[in-house]
């Protein structure tokens, strides 16, 4: 029997999305490879009482760190390079598996590593730093090392291509699917529930992800005080996702832009709101706004469009081929465009159907079936 190591650095860490590629996709890939025995090594900095059994033919196994590893970044650095690399020795295993950007840079096995994007080599604000910058160097010459790159997008592909400097034929689009379960929410109660807890208008779009700069929340926010002086009894917007902090200025923080924008009358601020919220959160509102620059493969346009609701997106990376044309993508960084798409889509919206239909394309089992294929050619 084949042996396949996967490094379960993300185990456990369903608030993060390599978190959620890795558990989606566990579930799915120790069927599609039947004829393999499974084992994923976790660290031992969470604790095992912190960690959700795997399936129940994949073996767990917590390894420990080195003594010098004594700060974060050594922790993450003796683990990558040092730890998963000697268990997949030790363990005489056939294929290494990473499933997000951190390959080591020697193995005694072949590796196969996911890079779900490349923000750290196109945003330099994303990799500013020395520390960054020295581990996105790291990081990159390990890529071009591992024997096989898998990633979540045409688009993600090409840009690793073009980046790293691979050939084509060695990067594999596997795409992903829904960190959790999402379809319309057709329980009454649940969605009065869900309504009166936030308080929620009975109309409204919705804004869910991210606060940082690329994210674009200025521009949606601009958008959508543009379209209400074209539309004023516009649906209010509600805005949901965990706030930066006070002091953190390099994310953006809406409140103070609203402000500016005269939009407190119609803006609803929600935080952080959990997972078993969020389908009734899509499901009841009118419209899904997602201005982003830059995403490896965009799950929170999707996760609405499997709820029913429209997602508005602009036409840059993975957005248009995540997203599909039914909703038509928006020039990025046009603020009267992305108004005027508001307003159009509101006015003539996508049968529910059709959007539900479009989001099911994308399921863990292909995902799983591509990624089996790519670690079978390299066995």
């Amino acid at each position: 029997m084949k042996r396949l190591l996967i490094n379960g650095w993300f185990w456990g860490r369903t608030d993060t999305g390599s978190g959620q590629y890795l558990h989606g996709l566990i579930w799915e890939l120790y069927k599609a490879l039947p004829e393999w025995q499974l084992i994923i090594l976790t660290p031992p900095i969470y604790g095992d009482y912190r960690l959700p059994a795997p399936p129940p033919t994949v073996q767990k196994i917590r390894a420990p760190l080195p003594a010098w590893a004594i700060n974060a970044q050594l922790v993450k650095l003796a683990w990558e390079q040092r730890v998963f690399p000697r268990w997949a020795r030790c363990l005489h295993a056939d294929v290494a598996f990473v499933p997000y950007w951190a390959p080591p840079i020697t193995s005694p096995t072949p590796v196969v590593v996911t890079i779900h994007d490349m923000i750290p080599m196109i945003l330099d604000e994303y990799a500013s730093g020395r520390l960054a910058k020295a581990y996105t160097w790291l990081v990159s010459r390990s890529a071009r090392q591992a024997q096989a790159i898998l990633t979540v997008s045409q688009s993600a592909a090409n840009d690793i291509v073009r980046l790293l400097t691979v050939p084509p034929d060695k990067v594999h689009v596997t795409y992903e699917s829904l960190g959790t379960p999402h379809a319309p929410v057709t329980d009454h109660e649940e969605l009065a529930a869900v309504r009166a807890h936030y308080d929620l208008p009975e109309r409204y779009l919705f804004y869910l992800g991210g606060f940082d700069p690329r994210k674009n929340v200025p521009l949606m926010l601009q958008a959508y005080a543009h379209a209400r002086t074209l539309q004023p009894d516009l649906p209010p917007l509600v805005i949901a996702g965990r706030l930066p902090e006070p002091r953190d200025r390099w994310f953006t923080d809406p409140r103070p832009i609203i402000q500016q924008l005269g939009l407190e009358a119609h803006t609803r601020i929600l935080g952080f709101v959990p997972d078993k919220h969020k389908p009734a959160l899509y499901t009841m509102a009118e419209l899904f706004l997602f201005p982003s620059r830059y995403e490896g493969f965009g799950m929170p346009p999707l996760e609405a469009m499997a709820c029913g609701t429209p997602a508005l997106v602009a036409d840059n990376s993975s957005l248009p081929e995540i997203a599909g044309d039914i909703v038509p993508p928006v020039p990025t960084d046009d603020v009267e465009a992305f108004a005027m798409a508001m307003l159009d889509t509101l006015a003539s919206p996508p049968e529910a159907d059709e959007l539900i239909a479009w989001a099911r394309r994308f399921t863990w089992e292909e995902t799983a079936s591509r990624t089996a294929a790519v670690i079978r050619a390299l066995a």
